[in-house]
C-alpha cells in the first residue's frame, strides 16, 4: 500500500508574507510512525513549498498513483480552519480522477466535528478523531484494515467512517509517552524549500507536545479536541528535553536548519523538560536560533533559566496577553497562577534584559466588546510593552465553549470556513459591527507601532538578526493584514 501526504496549493497568513513555508508537523510525525510500523510506503507532496498549482498537483497524483491520500494539520499557523476548504477541493478532484483512492483527513476540525464534516464532504472517506494530533495508532490500524479483503473500520477506535450513514467509533485513549514516537520523517520533505516569514532561509517548524494546561475558553485548539472527552485538552504531554534536543540536532546538522520555530501552544509547560533541554543544548552547541510559543507563568517559574536559554539559542518568544484588565486575563482560564498586567510587564522587561525579544498576541471580538473595552485592552498591552503585537480576531472554533454559546445565540454571521483564519471578523459583538471591529483592530496596530522608540528598539535593540528581519517582513505585510481584518477577502 502507498500513502501520499498532501499539502494542496493554498495561501498563508497575511502577516507572515507570501512565502512562509515549513514541513507539516502532523504529516512528518504520522508518516514516520507508519513507516516504522512497515504498514505502507509513505511519501509527501508539499504543493505550497514546490509551487505547484491544482493541475500540477493532480499530475503528481496521477504519476504516483497512491492507494490512499492524507490531508490535515495540527497547528493554526497553516491557515486555521480555512485550510479545510482547500483539503476538500483537492479530495474532490482526486476522487474524480480515481474513486478507488482512499481519502483520509486528520487533525484540525476533523476531531471537533467529524460527523458534520463527513456529511458535508462525500469525497472524504475517513476522518481520524484523535485528540491533539494523536493520529498515529488510528491511521496505522485503519491502513491495516484497508489491506484486508473485508475491512472493518468499526474495529478502529477514534475513527469516523461511512456505512450507509456516518458512523463514529469509540474514542481512542491519549498517547501517554510521546518519547515512544519516532523522529519526524523530515527526509520526505523538500527541506531546502522552507522559508520563514518570507525572509528567513534554512527555516523549519516543529511540535514537541500535545494538549495544554490552560484550555482557554476561546482557544483555537479546541478544533483538535474530541467533544466526548474535553478534559483531554488539558492533559499536557511533552517529549523529554533530551528528545527535543536530538530533533534540533538532526534539523541543524543534517538539514541545515538555522531558524526553528516550536509551534507548541505551551512549549515551556514542564520545567524538567526545560532544564534537560538547556543542559543538552549546552553540550551540543548547535548553530541554531529558535523561537517558542509560551505561557507567562511558566517563564516566571523558570526565571533562573532565562539567561541560559538565551545562550543556547532562544532569541524570541510569543506570550498571550488575553485581556486588558487583570480580571479579563483571569477569565481566560490560564491556570492556577495569577498573572496580571504588572507581572506581564515585569516578565517582558526581564526577557528584554536577557536579549530575548517578545511577541504578544491578544484577541478582539468577544461578545461584550465595545470600543472602550478594545481601547482598554490596547492600553494594557501598550503598558506591558512587548516588541511585537499580533492582534487577532476571535473565530468561534467548533468544540470551544465560545462556539457553543455563539451558535446557541445565533451570533455567527459568516459560516464560510475560508474566512476562519483569525484575520477576519466572522461575527459582530453586542456593540460593534464586524466592520467596526476590523477598523478598531487596524487602529490598535497603527497606534502600537506609532509609539516613539518602539520600532527603533526592535530594529536595533537585539543581537539576533532574526528579530529585525521578521519585524520588517511583518511591517511590509501589515497593510494587507489590516485589509483582511476589515474585508472578506480570502487569504488561505
Amino acid at each position: 500500500m502507498n500513502v501520499l501526504f498532501i499539502t494542496p496549493p493554498m495561501g498563508n497568513w497575511a502577516p507572515w508574507g507570501d512565502r512562509h513555508l515549513a514541513a507539516n508537523p502532523l504529516h512528518a510525525q504520522l508518516a514516520a510512525f507508519i513507516r516504522e510500523k512497515k504498514t505502507a510506503d509513505v511519501a509527501v507532496l508539499d504543493c505550497r513549498a514546490l509551487g505547484l498549482n491544482d493541475d500540477q498537483m493532480m499530475d503528481e497524483v496521477k504519476r504516483r498513483r497512491p492507494d490512499a491520500v492524507f490531508f490535515g494539520g495540527m497547528i493554526a499557523a497553516g491557515g486555521g480552519a480555512a485550510q479545510l476548504n482547500r483539503f476538500h477541493a483537492a479530495m474532490k478532484r482526486i476522487k474524480e480522477f480515481d474513486s478507488k483512492i482512499v481519502t483520509v483527513g486528520g487533525g484540525l476540525m476533523y476531531t471537533a466535528v467529524p460527523e458534520k464534516i463527513m456529511r458535508e464532504n462525500p469525497q472524504l472517506d475517513y476522518a481520524l478523531v484523535s485528540v491533539f494530533g494523536d493520529c498515529e495508532y488510528t491511521m496505522w490500524e485503519l491502513l491495516e484494515q484497508l489491506k484486508t479483503s473485508s475491512p472493518k473500520p468499526a474495529d478502529v477506535a477514534g475513527l469516523c467512517y461511512r456505512n450507509g450513514d456516518v458512523k463514529l467509533t469509540p474514542r481512542r485513549p491519549l498517547i501517554a509517552n510521546l518519547d515512544e514516537l519516532p523522529m519526524p520523517a523530515y527526509d520526505l520533505f523538500p527541506m531546502e524549500k522552507y522559508c520563514g516569514y518570507s525572509v528567513l532561509p534554512n527555516y523549519n517548524e516543529a511540535v514537541t507536545s500535545r494538549g495544554c494546561e490552560g484550555a482557554c475558553h476561546f482557544c483555537y485548539e479546541w478544533w483538535l479536541v474530541d467533544p466526548r472527552s474535553p478534559r483531554d485538552f488539558s492533559s499536557h504531554r511533552t517529549r523529554s528535553g533530551k528528545k527535543v534536543a536530538e530533533e534540533m540536532e538532526l534539523l541543524n546538522k543534517q538539514y541545515g536548519v538555522k531558524a526553528l520555530t516550536f509551534m507548541d501552544d505551551d512549549f515551556n509547560s514542564d520545567r524538567s523538560k526545560m532544564v534537560e533541554l538547556v543542559e543538552e543544548l549546552e553540550k551540543k552547541k548547535l548553530d541554531m536560533s529558535w523561537f517558542i510559543l509560551s505561557r507567562a507563568q511558566n517563564f516566571i517559574r523558570d526565571a533562573d533559566l532565562i539567561p541560559r536559554l538565551r545562550k543556547v539559542g532562544l532569541y524570541q518568544t510569543l506570550i498571550g496577553v488575553d485581556g486588558g484588565t487583570d480580571e479579563e486575563i483571569a477569565e481566560a482560564h490560564k491556570g492556577p497562577m495569577k498573572v496580571g498586567v504588572k507581572e506581564l510587564k515585569e516578565l517582558i522587561a526581564l526577557l528584554r534584559k536577557n536579549d530575548i525579544s517578545t511577541d504578544c498576541t491578544y484577541l478582539n471580538g468577544f461578545w461584550d466588546d465595545d470600543e472602550a473595552k478594545i481601547r482598554q485592552r490596547f492600553k494594557a498591552v501598550d503598558e506591558i510593552d512587548p516588541d511585537i503585537v499580533m492582534i487577532q480576531l476571535l473565530n468561534p472554533i467548533p468544540g470551544s465553549p465560545i462556539y457553543k454559546r455563539a451558535t446557541k445565540e445565533a451570533m455567527i454571521e459568516i459560516e464560510d470556513l475560508s474566512l476562519y483564519d483569525l484575520e477576519h471578523c466572522v461575527m459582530p459583538t453586542k456593540h460593534l459591527t464586524r466592520q467596526q471591529l476590523g477598523e478598531l483592530t487596524g487602529w490598535a496596530f497603527q497606534a502600537f507601532y506609532s509609539k516613539p522608540g518602539r520600532i527603533e528598539r526592535i530594529l536595533n535593540g537585539y543581537s539576533s538578526p532574526f528579530v529585525r528581519q521578521k519585524f520588517l517582513s511583518f511591517k511590509e505585510n501589515a497593510a494587507k493584514y489590516e485589509k483582511g481584518a476589515a474585508e472578506d477577502a480570502v487569504a488561505i
